[in-house]
Formats: structure tokens, C-alpha cells, sequence
């Protein structure tokens, strides 16, 4: 088995509920212009309506680059073949939940659950949930993984093949 790593994000279209925001902002600023058209104010409207969706879109882009689900698969190396997870959320720099890193490893992994509301299942997005051996508690949840049943599948498969080859060199 060759070796393997694979480094998940939150998908951009996994953020709706904030891509609705952004919608809305405009659809406000749109519906003040319309009703009071010509009002030397409204250059205001557009320009705050501009700097929140700015900010809302940055804010998309800085939880998908704080966040990810990576696989390590290598049969040479046995700190290598874990499922790992890191998150870092800047909006909490003085709490204890500003980074989190959980790692498990693939010879530990219980169960891997897909949870997914009807609008994450419309666009393709989904909850990984991942239990260990140590604790059976929901030890890893990411959130808004893109194609999250072949994230699943994948890393059942690559767990499989670690295990059986733990078993195999007991055997021996």
C-alpha cells in the first residue's frame, strides 16, 4: 500500500446560510434605493452594503483556510495513519476553543457518521462525524465537507486496509 494524504476543506458552497446574508444585504440596499430614489444618502446604503458582503465573503475564505480534515495513510511510518483535524477560529483569540487539533488514529476509528440537512444534500456538502476506540464520543465533527459520503467511503477503505495490516503483523 502506497502511501496517501489527503487534506479536506469546507467546501465555499457549504457556507449558504451566509451566501443568503450576503444576498440579503444586497436585496435591502436594492429595496432602499427603490423607494427612495435620488437621495444623496444612498450612496452610503451601497458603499456599507458593499463593505458587509466584503466582509461576510472574507470571513467564508478565513473559515475554509482555518479548517481541515486530513487523511494520512502510510503503511512505513505508524504516526502516519491517522485522521486528523485542526481548526483555528480567529473570532476567539482569547478562548480556549481558538485552535483544535484532534487526531485519531486510523487503527482506532469506531464509526464515521455523514450527517446532512436537505439543503446541504442539494448542494452536495455535509457534517463528517468520526468516533474513536478510546472514548466512543464524537471526537471529530467537520463541517461542510464537500462530496462527504466518498470522504466517508475513502476513509473507511484506507482504516480496512491499516487494520488488516495490524492483524496480519500479529499474526506473524
Amino acid at each position: 500500500m502506497e502511501p496517501f494524504y489527503k487534506t479536506y476543506k469546507p467546501a465555499k458552497r457549504g457556507f449558504f446560510k451566509i451566501w443568503f446574508l450576503i444576498l440579503l444585504v444586497l436585496v435591502a440596499a436594492c429595496a432602499v434605493n427603490y423607494f427612495k430614489p435620488g437621495e444623496p444618502w444612498l450612496k452610503w446604503v451601497w458603499i456599507a452594503a458593499v463593505i458587509i458582503d466584503a466582509l461576510l465573503v472574507l470571513y467564508i475564505y478565513a473559515k475554509r483556510w482555518t479548517i481541515s480534515l486530513t487523511l494520512k495513510a502510510n503503511p512505513n511510518k505508524a504516526e502516519d495513519q491517522e485522521v486528523s483535524y485542526e481548526e483555528c477560529n480567529p473570532l476567539r483569540p482569547f478562548s480556549s476553543d481558538f485552535r483544535k487539533s484532534i487526531e485519531i488514529s486510523l487503527s482506532n476509528i469506531l464509526h464515521i457518521e455523514v450527517k446532512q440537512t436537505a439543503i446541504q444534500a442539494l448542494f452536495m456538502v455535509g457534517d463528517i462525524i468520526i468516533a474513536s476506540g478510546g472514548t466512543a464520543l464524537e471526537e471529530i465533527k467537520a463541517r461542510n465537507i464537500p462530496n462527504p459520503l466518498e470522504v466517508r467511503d475513502e476513509i473507511q477503505n484506507y482504516a480496512k486496509k491499516i487494520q488488516e495490516s495490524v492483524t496480519s503483523r500479529q499474526k506473524l
